[in-house]
């Protein structure tokens, strides 16, 4: 795999007031890291072997450091959380997805168990099917305004 298929870093930005980085030095300093064990279950052929040994963050805790940038009360329900790979697959959640159910609990940016240098993803534990949330090879996590 090439150097332009693996980020080192990964980035949250968009709707925030402090931009932020992430790389192994960064990550490996958290004191909210966390072993996950990570299965891919796709929609329609199920699980894709045996649950994977991963460490993480939580992406909640990320965004909250970069500070949302709402400029009014209501802005949060107009927000949508973008994660990007290098290769531009995307997933999406909803602010109030993350921020006000379960499925936020679970979503991390993760990384192999022992190597916080990545190359880095995206994991949703708790979604039935995680495999379509599952974003490999993370470069970026975006804020937007839908309206």
């Amino acid at each position: 795999m090439s150097d332009l298929t693996i980020s080192d870093q990964v980035s949250i930005g968009g709707c925030v007031k402090r931009p932020l980085s992430f790389d192994a030095d960064a990550f490996g300093e958290r004191a909210d890291r966390r072993t996950l064990a990570f299965q891919v279950v796709c929609t329609f052929d199920g699980a894709h072997g045996a649950a994977r040994p991963m460490e993480g963050v939580p992406l909640c805790a990320l965004i909250r450091e970069a500070e949302p940038a709402f400029e009014q009360r209501t802005d949060f329900k107009r927000i949508v959380i973008v994660a990007e790979s290098v290769e531009g697959y995307r997933a999406l959640f909803s602010w109030n997805e993350l921020f006000n159910t379960v499925i936020g609990d679970g979503v991390a940016v993760a990384w192999p168990q022992g190597r916080p240098a990545g190359p880095y993803a995206l994991v949703s534990l708790h979604d039935q099917a995680t495999g379509p949330r599952y974003v490999q090879r993370l470069a970026s996590v975006t804020l937007q305004k839908v309206w």
